[in-house]
């Protein structure tokens, strides 16, 4: 079946079918009259910047092998120190975009606490020096559209229960260490996630209109994607970088890494 023709009968699906909202007006802290407005800035942000697929070309002094090293152990200090959600998102986002310019650096998080996990290294002055050069290199450009607010926003359009939302946050968290998992877009690995997520559970539907509308993809546009996912997840419990599994074994995130992983996914 052609992309077009899924088109067709999504749009002709929403037709029938009267879309629930998925805002909560008497809640002023999800600012539903303004949110539509936010997302839409996330969308355009995302298409004027590109997936940096093959910025690990410009670092010589960094192989995708070190990348995927430190952004586990980057997990781990997140972790520790249990800091907040999306800050783990945007640390991946700012340690790309420096990397793309050719910042000849390792970053290093300026929380002075962290100092202490890198053996006493570096002082706190050189850590500074380290966030101001980041920050000028990124034109204090912070809010990023980062695979953590799509996935916010997805899984609000997927009316989704605690163990969904442990289990798509894991694929995604798994695919962070994957550098093969950079050549897509947030959105795009999003969708694929909890696309896997759901056929993972066996909810049915895998994907629907609400999901179409608010994540602008079909299960066609994110077939490829989920399939790399379902690989990393296949494989993440005999892996070396294993930080994410041992986190999401916990029974606070509903233990989803022992969640067996589909055999493929849904034809």
């Amino acid at each position: 079946m052609t992309g077009s023709k899924l088109l067709e009968e999504r749009d002709e699906a929403m037709k029938q079918e009267e879309l629930l909202s998925i805002d909560d007006d008497c809640n002023q802290l999800e600012v539903s009259d303004y949110v539509d407005e936010i997302y839409q800035y996330y969308w355009v942000s995302e298409a004027q910047n590109p997936p940096l697929e093959n910025f690990m070309l410009i670092q010589a002094d960094i192989t995708p092998h070190m990348r995927g090293i430190l952004v586990n152990w980057l997990i781990e200090v997140h972790f520790k120190f249990e800091l907040m959600q999306e800050t783990l998102y945007l640390m991946l986002v700012s340690l790309h975009s420096c990397w793309h310019q050719n910042t000849r650096i390792f970053w290093h998080p300026r929380v002075r606490e962290l100092i202490s996990i890198s053996a006493e290294l570096y002082t706190r002055d050189q850590v500074l020096r380290m966030e101001k050069l980041m920050l000028k290199k990124l034109k204090f450009r912070l809010n990023a559209p980062t695979p953590y607010v799509f996935m916010l926003r997805f899984l609000k359009a997927a009316q989704s229960e605690p163990k969904l939302e442990h289990l798509a946050f894991y694929l995604i968290e798994l695919c962070l260490v994957e550098y093969e998992a950079s050549r897509f877009k947030p959105s795009l690995l999003c969708a694929a996630a909890l696309y896997v997520a759901r056929c993972t559970l066996q909810i049915t539907a895998a994907w629907t209109p609400l999901l179409c509308k608010h994540a602008r993809y079909d299960v066609s546009q994110i077939r490829d994607c989920a399939e790399m996912i379902l690989k990393v997840q296949k494989v993440a419990r005999v892996g070396r970088l294993k930080v994410t599994y041992e986190k999401y074994m916990r029974p606070d995130l509903s233990g989803v890494a022992a969640i067996k992983p589909l055999e493929r996914l849904p034809l």
